[in-house]
């Protein structure tokens, strides 16, 4: 019971799916709002996920198109009189984890930009004021907002103005400004159907690199290359947006097993093309996530919202347990034997909604409160005070028909790189799944669905621990060979904001019209100054340079042993032995060793829990005395002070006495003088 107990507390704790669903008290993302601001400071910008960190030597906060015309005007001018000026747009808590988004090449969080790097003027634009409901009309069902409102915001106004946003094309994270989903190609699930916000876009006001507003329309080629454009040539500053009238969504949801997973896909599609997917092979399931229009007359459930993104609240206990189960890495123990069912298990349980605060699987409710949640700076990747978590999130873009074979070659590392063919089945991956959402093809440029048939988003998301950032996450080469799986075998386009900088090795060959994107740079961006430097390595078709440790950091995939971090080797993996991956040397489940160490770090861990508790009792206590002894010497002084002013006031009155008593001698004094003065003027007679 011990044991069961401890490892309940470690599970609910440790998901990054499900946390959430067994939180009583779901956050509300319509009510709850961000409180403070971590994420900048000075001259510092920082992504949520705490991987890098931008610098600038100036940084622009416009609240209008306007402002930032004549921002960008203002440094433009700076170029024709010689000074260089790079400048990129973004925010503070920016979601991504590869250097596009910085206007230098920036370092990891923590460090300390160069002398020689801050002789170009570096400038971030950032776009969180850029927020507002602009105009309205209801009669077409339209809203112009600013660009930097974020998703969770555009719920909010849609609801408000008697509208609802186009089924399937919001993202699944709603913390996600509109600009940069529009830049980077973020995007919902729509089996070619609506998938994107460019489906719902009709104008995009934007700024060029001379300070010039631009409005262009969905057939203008100014229009396309902003769609994963990644704002090369522009700052995007207004988005009209074309809404629908309120409406119903269902969600359904369903648990499958993969053993023919391609076939069950597609009969799910026939029900409805907005799915989303978490999968984990080791456990040979997947979990679907449908939403459909609500049927004529469905019953609609009240203070209903989305709420499947795992919040950290509660998850104190967590930190030094999963710190252990990432520090470990040699450690194969029976740990795994024992939580890998509850570990799987939970990633995979996770309700994507809930009603007054419960969970549900299966809902109908106003489409506006299902599309998409966020969780704020309580999410387990980006919280700083509590679990000090983050994770690998990488994404890629393939075509529909290559997905029966992804998935085939997916369960061959799972089986073969995992579980050794069957000597490891008690092994499985760390809290997180894979993804698979649908879309539609786009006539783009460099949008990571340009020209294709029947694309599908193809993701891996797992959980990491930031207090072992010096050491891969468990099982990091099942991860990483997946992901270079993905890239090279099915020449699958890396997201522009999810990925590390090393996927975007040579994408120049991935996209056609690539071209067509620089001459839009030429043209509207004459100094440069959108450029960032990791795209100009792409554009000149220039690799990354392989150094020591550079695959821990996700900045290469490794060639030898340097690359790996301290005690692993770089080896040819056996599933796929045309790729490499760093892998250390693990102890075959020699029982006893891990779990024990969870358990007494969790139990330290709450025992430290109550040693702060009562020091925060005893502060309370402390402070407590001093208010009370503080409240007693104001007594005693105001008592003082009355003593004195009592003292004063007698001392007065007999003053006052004394004066009368004064003044009614001297007035006696003169009465007796004016009676006798008559009898002496008499005598003088």
């Amino acid at each position: 019971m011990f044991r069961i107990r401890w490892a309940a507390l470690l599970l609910a704790a440790m998901m990054a799916a499900g946390a959430a669903a067994r939180d009583p008290n779901p956050r509300n993302p319509f009510k709850d709002a961000m409180t403070r601001n971590i994420y900048l400071t000075q001259n510092y910008y920082i992504g949520a996920y705490h991987y890098i960190q931008c610098w600038g030597s100036a940084l622009v906060i416009p609240s209008s198109t306007a402002e930032a015309a004549n921002a960008i005007a203002y440094y433009y001018n700076k170029t024709k009189a010689g000074q260089p000026v790079t400048l990129r747009a973004s925010r503070p808590k920016f979601h991504t984890s590869s250097h596009f988004v910085c206007p230098n090449t920036p370092l990891k969080v923590g460090g300390q930009i160069p002398a020689d790097m801050r002789q170009p003027l570096q400038v971030g634009l950032l776009n969180h004021k850029l927020s507002k409901v602009l105009a309205t009309d209801r009669s077409k069902y339209t809203m112009r907002v600013g660009t930097g409102m974020r998703y969770t915001e555009l719920l909010q106004e849609a609801e408000k103005a008697g509208m609802s946003v186009q089924l399937g094309t919001p993202t699944a994270y709603a913390g996600l400004t509109l600009s940069g989903v529009l830049a980077t190609t973020a995007h919902g699930s729509g089996d070619r159907t609506t998938s994107g916000i460019w489906d719902t876009l009709l104008e995009i006001t934007w700024v060029d690199g001379t300070g010039k507003v631009h409005v262009s329309k969905p057939s203008d080629p100014e229009f396309r290359g902003m769609v994963g454009g990644m704002g090369t040539y522009g700052v995007m500053t207004e988005f009209l947006m074309q809404m629908t009238p309120p409406s119903y969504t269902e969600l359904i949801t369903v648990k499958k097993s993969d053993k023919e997973m391609f076939k069950t896909i597609n009969e799910l599609l026939k029900i409805t093309p907005h799915i989303l997917i978490f999968w984990r092979p080791d456990v040979s399931s997947f979990v679907a996530y449908m939403l459909k229009p609500a049927a004529k007359g469905a019953k609609i459930a009240k203070n209903v919202s989305m709420t499947l993104l795992p919040d950290v609240r509660g998850q104190q206990e967590a930190r030094e347990g999963f710190k252990i189960m990432s520090a470990n890495m040699q450690d194969d123990s029976d740990a795994f034997e024992f939580l890998c069912p509850l570990q799987t298990a939970a990633s995979l349980g996770a309700f994507w909604g809930s009603v007054n605060g419960k969970g549900v699987f299966n809902v109908t409710g106003p489409t506006n409160n299902l599309m998409a949640s966020e969780c704020d700076e309580h999410c387990n990747w980006n919280d700083n005070k509590v679990f000090f978590g983050t994770a690998q999130d990488v994404e890629f873009t393939a075509e529909f028909s290559q997905l029966e074979s992804w998935i085939s070659d997916v369960k061959k590392i799972f089986n073969v790189e995992l579980m050794e063919n069957g000597k490891a089945k008690y092994r499985c991956m760390g809290p997180g799944y894979l993804w698979i959402r649908f879309g539609s093809g786009y006539d783009g440029f460099t949008a990571t669905n340009a020209g294709m048939q029947r694309p599908v988003f193809l993701q891996s998301t797992w959980l990491r621990s930031r207090d072992v950032l010096n050491r891969p996450s468990r099982y990091q080469y099942v991860a990483d060979l997946i992901e270079e799986l993905t890239l090279c075998k099915y020449n699958a386009r890396p997201h522009w904001g999810k990925n590390f900088d090393r996927t975007f090795t040579h994408p120049r060959a991935k996209y056609p019209k690539f071209d067509q994107l620089l001459r839009l740079q030429q043209q509207h961006d004459p100094a440069g100054m959108f450029t960032p430097r990791l795209f100009s390595r792409m554009a000149n078709k220039q690799s990354y340079a392989p150094s020591p440790g550079c695959a821990l950091w996700q900045g290469c995939y490794c060639e030898k042993d340097e690359n790996c971090a301290k005690d692993f080797k770089c080896v040819r993996a056996e599933s796929f032995p045309e790729y490499r991956v760093c892998k250390p040397a693990i102890r075959k489940n020699e029982p006893g060793s891990l779990l024990p160490q969870i358990f007494a770090a969790m139990a330290g861990g709450k025992q430290q829990q109550q040693q702060q508790q009562q020091q925060q009792q005893q502060q309370q206590r402390h402070a407590q005395q001093q208010q009370q002894q503080q409240q007693q010497k104001r007594h005693v002084q105001q008592q003082q002070q009355q003593q004195q002013q009592q003292r004063r006031a007698q001392l007065q009155q007999q003053r006052q006495a004394k004066l009368q008593q004064q003044r009614q001698v001297k007035l006696q004094q003169q009465r007796q003088a004016s009676q006798l003065l008559p009898a002496i003027t008499a005598d003088e007679h």
